[in-house]
């Protein structure tokens, strides 16, 4: 080693606990010295942003309704938030933040490290809408408490579907007649969930009994790869106590019995029934007992074009099984979803983009391929 390797060696090993200090007091300055540091915010996978023509102090105004989920990158607590619209028209919006520790709404604060949900509304002039069908392209400014905004381009902002409002009849089975034990009790699974769906059920993305990580899987940093899948797949991640009983149902019975309970669930799956609403439970269900493909079939067949939000939750519960539990997915079942969303216009959520991630996670993991 000649001469001046050895003064930069020397130099290196004088000036190292220095440094490693500098950046353990970077760390607990309670502001933000790197100007370049953006807060994580990115679209929610479970809600599209929406508009609406709405009253505003007795005047027509359109009403825009924004979803996020925000995680606290920056090193300091976000106390408080505000939001600007800068395109089409330059105006303050209302903020509500979910409270991290629970399920309330309001303006709690978001510790450094920590995501949540982040819900934006703004008030425009109705003037900025040309049509009714108008997708609506904005820019959004988040202002925090230290007073630096962080710009989200390319917001487009979709019509909201409202659906008719004229009340449906939907038929109501009267399980009192139901003379077929087994069937009997799949029957008050059923009519509980549809019960728990009315409590819990569109309100912050929920599902009646479903339960699910909560939080974005999506955001990522400017030099991190997006991730679609998260972090690890276990039974664990998707459950429902209404399914798990189903489950236990089914285990106890034999093959003859079994099938009995997949033909009275399947056969329930009816936008025309009260048990239009919880076909997602159906669908979950078959998922567990690898029958997935007759549930997407009777879905497709009696379920799409329903006046409500049960196609859709259909969708959204197997972006939750996809996103959550994805190594329980065999190719075909990947293929059979593949070609049940293709086969409608419907919001898919993160469905496609889930299935080509975990299509190249098991191309990584497994690379021995069949010879033919």
């Amino acid at each position: 080693m000649d001469f001046s390797a050895l003064i930069l060696d020397l130099i290196a090993k004088l000036f190292s606990p220095f440094i490693k200090i500098l950046k353990w007091f970077y760390k607990k300055l309670p502001f933000e010295l790197n100007k370049k540091r953006k807060l994580g915010v990115v679209e929610s996978s479970w809600q599209e942003h929406t508009w609406e023509y709405a009253k505003h102090r007795d005047e027509d105004v359109v009403a825009l309704h924004t979803h996020w989920q925000i995680t606290n990158t920056l090193p300091y607590n976000l106390t408080v938030l505000n939001a600007f619209l800068v395109k089409p028209e330059k105006i303050k919006g209302s903020v509500m933040i979910k409270n991290y520790k629970s399920d309330i709404w309001g303006h709690y604060p978001l510790p450094s490290g920590y995501t949540t949900n982040l819900n934006i509304t703004f008030v425009i002039d109705k003037k900025y809408i040309k049509k009714p069908t108008q997708i609506l392209k904005t820019k959004i400014d988040i202002q925090d408490p230290i007073g630096r905004k962080h710009r989200i381009n390319d917001v487009f902002i979709k019509p909201i579907h409202k659906r008719k409002t004229k009340k449906e009849h939907l038929l109501v089975e009267d399980s009192s007649k139901i003379r077929d034990d087994i069937e009997k009790q799949v029957v008050a699974v059923l009519k509980n969930e549809v019960e728990q769906y009315r409590a819990r059920g569109r309100k912050e993305g929920r599902l009646g009994t479903v339960e699910w990580p909560r939080g974005s899987i999506e955001w990522r940093g400017a030099d991190e790869k997006i991730k679609y899948l998260y972090e690890n797949s276990n039974k664990g991640n998707v459950t429902s106590e209404h399914v798990s009983a189903l489950l236990t149902l089914y285990s106890s019975l034999s093959k003859t019995n079994k099938d009995k309970i997949i033909n009275a669930l399947v056969k329930r799956i009816d936008k025309k029934t009260e048990y239009r609403d919880i076909g997602y439970l159906i669908i979950f269900f078959l998922f567990e007992v690898k029958r997935l493909k007759i549930g997407l079939d009777a879905t497709l067949k009696k379920l799409k074009g329903d006046k409500a939000n049960a196609f859709g939750d259909v969708l959204r519960m197997l972006d939750f099984l996809l996103a959550f539990r994805y190594e329980e997915f065999e190719r075909p079942e990947l293929d059979e979803i593949e070609a049940f969303v293709y086969s409608t216009e419907e919001h898919s959520f993160k469905i496609k983009e889930r299935i080509n991630a975990i299509r190249v996670k098991n191309m990584i993991s497994k690379p021995k391929q069949d010879k033919n």
